[in-house]
């Protein structure tokens, strides 16, 4: 996301909505978020030497160059069962995973094992488990009959 108005607290939040474990700051306006820290590596930290247009007292990157922050969750360990949303979520990025699963428990248990996963939609017709990304669903399951499951 790009804004004129960027603060390293607007990135970390924007990122946090989809549970990214990281987010950079690029050229003063610039925000990504991402599951790894990256391939290339770290530069000198001098390089990231341009202030955040919505803070002028923050660090947001440098030309061609990430600051790059983890961010944390609480562990949330109980889910609730509701209804299904009526939003759903796309990405150039696979944003579910499927698994068999003969109960909803089959579902939660690899959901809450992984930092990933946000919501479970569970098909006990197909016995089959989606887990997803986001706690809507992609637009291909959105349709997607069974019991869905967010963490709480």
């Amino acid at each position: 996301v790009s804004s004129d108005n960027m603060t390293q607290e607007f990135c970390s939040g924007f990122c946090a909505l989809g549970g990214f474990p990281y987010f950079g700051l690029q050229y003063a306006r610039a925000c990504y978020c991402s599951w790894d820290f990256g391939s290339v590596g770290p530069a000198k930290e001098s390089d990231c030497n341009i202030t955040c247009n919505g803070n002028s007292s923050q660090i947001c990157g440098g030309f061609w160059r990430n600051s790059v922050f983890a961010l944390t969750y609480p562990k949330r360990s109980c889910f609730k069962q509701s209804q299904m949303p009526n939003l759903n979520v796309s990405s150039t990025l696979p944003t579910s995973w499927s698994l068999a699963a003969q109960t909803a428990l089959d579902c939660l248990i690899p959901c809450e094992a992984s930092a990933d996963c946000q919501a479970v939609i569970f098909s006990g017709q197909q016995r089959l488990c989606h887990l997803l990304r986001f706690a809507y669903p992609p637009a291909s399951l959105s349709s997607t009959d069974g019991d869905y499951f967010l963490r709480g």
